[in-house]
């Protein structure tokens, strides 16, 4: 699948969900390049950024994190 394609599946997918506990698509810009979503503001960012400020990691979630990075 292309990116293009992906990225229209998202929009279908995202834009049908309704959930308190996921981000709202407003609007899309799908004319031509670059492809755009706009969804509701995310007081905390993307999850990505709020589970690496907020998630404590054990030590054994330490040690495998070292080992990656080496």
């Amino acid at each position: 699948m292309t990116s293009r394609k992906d990225f229209l599946k998202e929009i279908k997918i995202m834009s049908q969900l309704r959930d308190p506990n996921i981000v709202r698509v407003l609007g899309v810009c799908t004319g031509e390049e670059p492809l755009c979503m706009i969804v509701e503001y995310m007081k905390y960012g993307d999850l990505n950024q709020f589970l690496l400020d907020h998630v404590l990691e054990t030590p054994s979630a330490q040690a495998i994190n070292a080992k990656i990075l080496r």
